[in-house]
């Protein structure tokens, strides 16, 4: 045939064609939610297999979402097909700005400062500003005694302070230094209509006097709205990443993990 250059196809593996049979017969509703599925060894003898080829079967089910497996056996989950994925892709409500910012605890001081200035000119033409226009900016500090181990800077665009009364206040009365909690940001985005994508990328930086030369590691984010619009842009570093930095990425996946 055209394009195979005289090669056959590799034949698809014996657990992929079982695990897409269990799977057609899952989403066509034969198998009903919590509808426990026959035995490894039941399996293997109706499919004409061995128990290994079919725990791999089993084990795509479960990465799918589809299945659920405890002593008891495996059995078919409560949710359509997809909506568990679906689910673990919303934000949590009170997901905090910015994200990934250490929480002030023992040991750690956390220190903001809500500035109105004009964004390095690559960033304010993704957030819809001319070079040398200002908009508003929050500075994020975390410190241990006197070493700096968490820093964020973020720069909010136009059209996200626009539609959040609590932002906007800020055109008509900030002044320079003042000390904010936007810690609710995207809690102000959601009762505004707006629904968040969140874009990052981590990468190592060469060291500077705030990490007394080490390589830091950096995490550039840059957040759009539902209609593709950048809104935010933040640079988080971590100035002494070798002491092992702490990043909790909590949007938008749900960290479905118990607390530490």
């Amino acid at each position: 045939m055209p394009g195979t250059h005289g090669h056959s196809l590799p034949p698809v593996p014996r657990y992929l064609e079982i695990a897409h049979d269990l799977k057609s017969t899952i989403e066509s509703g034969t198998s009903a939610p919590g509808h426990r599925l026959p035995a490894e060894r039941i399996l293997a003898e109706h499919y004409g297999s061995n128990r290994q080829t079919i725990r791999q079967a089993l084990d795509v089910l479960r990465q799918e979402g589809l299945i659920s497996t405890e002593k008891r056996g495996s059995f078919v989950r409560g949710d359509r097909p997809g909506e568990a994925h679906a689910r673990l892709l919303q934000a949590p409500p009170e997901a905090q700005f910015p994200l990934g910012a250490l929480s002030p605890r023992a040991g750690i001081a956390a220190a903001t400062r809500l500035v109105w200035e004009a964004p390095p000119a690559p960033y304010a033409t993704r957030l819809g500003l001319r070079p040398g226009v200002r908009t508003l900016v929050h500075y994020y500090t975390a410190s241990a005694g006197d070493r700096v181990i968490q820093h964020a800077v973020s720069y909010l665009s136009p059209s996200l302070i626009a539609q959040i009364p609590l932002l906007a206040r800020y055109e008509r009365t900030l002044s320079h230094h003042t000390h904010s909690d936007l810690r609710r940001l995207y809690a102000w985005a959601a009762d505004a209509g707006l629904s968040l994508e969140h874009n990052e990328q981590l990468t190592m930086a060469p060291g500077d006097a705030r990490s007394d030369g080490v390589p830091q590691l950096e995490i550039h984010r840059e957040v759009r709205d539902q209609h593709h619009r950048t809104v935010e842009i933040t640079l988080l570093t971590f100035p002494h990443a070798e002491q092992g930095p702490i990043y909790h990425f909590t949007s938008p996946a749900r960290d479905v993990r118990p607390p530490l």
